[in-house]
């Protein structure tokens, strides 16, 4: 005969066999995945982030070729050869500061008036076949211009030459005004070469190689043919030796022909992390179900089966006939009336304990909202936030404003006076930031190293331009010393401004540009000479969270401020 003890215990074994079984395969059938899913989407953005810095590159160069096409000496040089012009505006000096390795006047025939090309390297004359020839054929991609804006023509993109890839613009040459009739193209080029890679590392953080020329991907990437990347929007994934994966994508043209091949390792630290907590997860579950598992058979032999042993043994002693007279007085001594009183105060117990652990990590989890140095919100609490808020504007259309500000020259501060003064200055610049939030939607977050964010509910662009000119003077108000800074004597700071209402077709990829577009706000307003804030006007609503081709306005501050390359750095 089993006794209850042993089927009790054989209980809770089976269970403690189901829960480990469960625990394992719910790790490895969704959240193991899970981890994989994380790590490719990862993949997938680095790449983009790839194609965006060339494609920028592209539209920087497209918009130089621009300020000089549509300019009235340049014009007037097509119609005369100015050697003066030549002197003056197409010397080695003035084209190896712009980095230019090609710049071709031709007419709109595509006879070549003049003309400029060069390696990056030695800077050596390099003889394109168009060049020699005197005259580049009307179905040449540099030629292949198309509409743009303003009523102009103009193409740009990317071009396979026999010295390497080429990023080209070509534009009409007008008079400054706009007007023609067009005298011919200007064409720019700048050769995609070490530098210029070493350049996107930079911009990207992403350590990746250019595969050139195309025919070398399929090698290089371990796969059978260029098609198959087609099989994937963007990337096709390639175990490397189990600890980073090797990512590789095309970059093609206009008309989906590869022009070269992007290729980089990913460490798999999203997946390595993932294992690492699945093992203590289950080491976690084993030693807590052997621990619960000895706890539980003591209380159970202390309150449940003592207890139906003595009502057992009194049962047999009536059975026998012994002591007829013994009563069970169950209302004075009912184990079952016990037991119910010992389960009220172990639940009693554990929900305080509960309740002091879940207000012990609620504190946690505000604790790691917050910026351990400056004390105001961190990068988790704004990524929550402006979810939340961009989910919120959309849904009542309304205004969301974004002011994303960098301390000017702020590595100079602090090799000028120290790490710990310049925590001090981003301390003084966080506090000063807080106090000029006044509304308690609107969010002062630290967005990394020197760089803040205000987000702005339901505030309109010149509501948030007002508040960022604001918090510019109050933080020049400071007057923290910097003797390192280009633009003040004072610590200053630069503000890149967005507002719009958030569309309700794309919402993901349209408030990453939104980011995006605070960034490139940013970026102009350090272009424009630092300590200042400026605005850049989002595209209009049925174009967000789409590619975006227009240009933010700028002041033209003299040919060789805007067109060097090194004040884009």
């Amino acid at each position: 005969m089993t006794s209850i003890r042993s089927k009790v215990f054989l209980i809770i074994v089976a269970v403690f066999a189901l829960l480990v079984g469960v625990n394992f395969f719910i790790q490895r059938s969704i959240i193991y995945p899970s981890f994989l899913e994380l790590e490719q989407k990862e993949a997938g953005e680095h790449l983009k982030r790839i194609i965006h810095a060339i494609d920028r590159e592209i539209a920087h160069l497209n918009k130089l070729c621009g300020d000089w096409a549509v300019w009235d000496d340049s014009y007037a040089f097509m119609a005369n050869q100015s050697k003066t012009f030549i002197a003056s505006n197409l010397n080695e000096e003035t084209l190896e500061a712009d980095h230019l390795n090609l710049l071709v006047y031709c007419g709109t025939d595509g006879t070549i008036v003049w003309r400029y090309a060069v390696d990056s390297l030695n800077r050596q004359p390099l003889a394109f076949d168009f060049l020699a020839s005197g005259r580049i054929a009307p179905h040449h991609p540099l030629l292949a211009v198309h509409p743009i804006a303003d009523g102009q023509k103009g193409a740009s993109g990317v071009f396979n030459s026999p010295f390497g890839s080429l990023l080209f613009a070509t534009r009409e040459i007008l008079q400054s005004d706009g007007n023609g009739p067009a005298r011919g193209y200007l064409i720019m080029g700048i050769f995609l070469d070490a530098s210029m890679q070493q350049l996107l590392r930079e911009q990207t953080r992403i350590g990746f190689d250019i595969v050139y020329p195309p025919a070398e991907i399929p090698s290089q990437c371990d796969i059978e043919s260029i098609e198959a990347l087609k099989h994937s929007s963007l990337t096709e994934m390639v175990l490397g030796g189990g600890n980073s994966l090797r990512i590789c994508g095309i970059y093609r043209d206009d008309a989906g022909a590869p022009l070269f091949g992007l290729r980089f390792l990913l460490p798999r630290d999203i997946t390595r992390k993932g294992i690492a907590s699945m093992r203590y997860a289950s080491a976690l579950v084993v030693v807590s179900g052997l621990i619960i598992l000895l706890i539980l058979s003591a209380v159970l032999h202390q309150v449940i089966l003592r207890p139906v042993q003595r009502l057992t043994e009194h049962a047999i002693r009536l059975e026998q006939g012994e002591e007829h007279r013994l009563l069970l007085d169950l209302e004075r001594n009912d184990e079952i009336g016990r037991l119910a009183h010992s389960l009220d105060t172990m639940v009693q117990t554990i929900s305080q304990r509960t309740k002091d652990l879940k207000e012990a990590n609620e504190q946690l989890i505000w604790l790691s909202m917050l910026d351990g140095l400056t004390g105001i919100a961190n990068r988790r609490m704004f990524d929550l936030n402006i979810k939340k808020e961009w989910r919120r504007a959309m849904r009542d259309q309304t205004p969301l404003s974004l002011i994303l500000l960098d301390v000017d020259f702020f590595k100079g501060y602090n090799d000028t006076y120290g790490h710990l003064q310049g925590d001090q200055c981003l301390i003084r610049v966080a506090s000063s930031l807080q106090q000029q939030v006044h509304r308690p939607s609107d969010l002062a977050a630290r967005y990394g190293g020197e760089e803040f964010v205000l987000v702005l509910p339901n505030t309109s662009a010149e509501g948030a331009m007002l508040l960022a000119e604001r918090v510019r003077s109050a933080v020049q108000a400071l007057a923290i010393e910097h003797r390192a800074s280009q633009v003040s004597p004072f610590v200053s700071i630069s503000l890149g401004v967005v507002t719009t209402v958030p569309p309700v077709e794309r919402e993901d990829g349209a408030m990453h540009e939104f980011l995006a577009l605070a960034d490139k706000a940013l970026y102009q307003a350090k272009q424009q000479g630092r300590n200042r804030a400026v605005f850049e006007p989002v595209p209009s609503r049925r174009h967000l969270g789409a590619p975006d081709d227009s240009k933010p306005e700028t002041h033209r501050s003299g040919r060789g401020e805007k067109t060097s390359h090194e004040s884009r750095q």
